[in-house]
């Protein structure tokens, strides 16, 4: 595969009118920016609102022409999107940058430099900063990693391959070679991110640890900073223990990349191990959390006990729904590795 070397933005939207205009503006006012081979690439993911109206209209207005597209994308779902903005890329470098992102003034001129620095990158992330509408819910900074804000490791720099193999897709660079690598032979990715009103996350994650299975490097920098615009309509707890909901529901589904992180060539009988004896160990946890909150209910908070009941309920209930699904994973992601 020929590609640019450069930076293709990519914001996947769906019904983003409302949202769009601070995240357009604050790509149009990057620094330097004309130092940078980039590209600005808009994926409308089946809006029914004017999202590419709009869109087309600031585009306009900053006179961005000849660098920016918009392109419709009729199949609902954010995967959808992230892979037709994958496609449609001509740069090595993509930057999602989601529609309630806004791009510190630096942000591209500053990856750009830590990219060119350090070939052996394959992804680069940032730090969310939050941007609330209202005023920031008191369990907010506790959980604040689940909303892709803060810092995502203890300082700048490449992070250690075994403990740390995901970023935030928000605000991240992914080398596009090496996943196109993986789609190319027909691969396909276990994880679909968010649809609708289901939640479950992970796919950012899941890239990550296809890149990092190629031998490539995950690299964060905390000078790297956007504001993560927080509504009003999201800062609500029940949206919260939605959201854990997603997350803790994905688990097991990333399982089998676990093991090629540990060995060079993982057998099925490795996989069964340990993916039952994670199996058994959720399970455990969900069925010791039960007996606790229900003998020594007084010694929780109400929010620990719907935040543990929802964790820990799901995760255990994920391996139990995807033993068929992550072993069929585990033997394609081992045919690949093997092709």
């Amino acid at each position: 595969m020929s590609l640019l070397n450069g930076i293709s933005l990519v914001i996947c939207t769906y019904n983003g009118a409302s949202r769009l205009k601070p995240t357009l503006e604050a790509i149009f006012h990057q620094k330097d920016h004309h130092q940078i081979p980039w590209e600005l690439i808009i994926i409308d993911n089946a809006s029914t609102d004017n999202t590419s109206e709009l869109c087309q209209t600031l585009i306009d207005q900053n006179n961005f022409h000849s660098t920016s597209r918009i392109i419709f994308e009729k199949n609902p779902g954010c995967n959808n999107a992230r892979l037709r903005g994958l496609n449609e890329a001509k740069y090595q470098w993509i930057l999602f940058c989601d529609d309630d992102n806004h791009l510190f003034p630096d942000y591209l001129k500053q990856g750009w430099s830590i990219l060119q620095a350090n070939p052996t990158t394959g992804v680069l992330g940032g730090q969310g900063v939050a941007l609330f509408e209202d005023n920031a819910p008191v369990w907010f900074e506790r959980y604040h990693r689940s909303f892709a804000v803060g810092p995502q490791s203890s300082a700048s720099g490449k992070l250690n391959r075994l403990s740390s193999r995901k970023l935030y897709s928000a605000g991240s660079f992914f080398r596009k070679e090496v996943l196109m690598r993986y789609y190319e032979k027909g691969f396909s990715t276990i994880m679909v991110g968010p649809k609708g009103d289901d939640l479950t996350r992970g796919e950012d994650t899941e890239w990550c640890m296809m890149i990092a299975l190629m031998g490539y490097d995950l690299w964060y920098d905390d000078g790297l900073k956007f504001y993560h615009f927080m509504p009003k309509g999201r800062m609500n707890w029940e949206y919260y223990l939605k959201l854990k909901k997603g997350i803790s529901s994905g688990e097991a589904k990333l399982k089998a990349y676990e093991l090629f992180y540990k060995k060079s060539n993982p057998t099925v009988i490795s996989f069964c191990i340990n993916y039952f004896s994670a199996l058994l160990y959720t399970n455990v946890v969900w069925l010791q959390f039960i007996i606790k909150s229900t003998l020594l209910r007084n010694n929780y908070s109400q929010e620990v006990m719907e935040l543990g009941s929802v964790s820990n309920k799901e995760k255990a209930a994920s391996y139990r729904k995807n033993i068929i699904s992550s072993f069929q994973h585990f033997i394609q992601l081992q045919k690949f590795l093997k092709s």
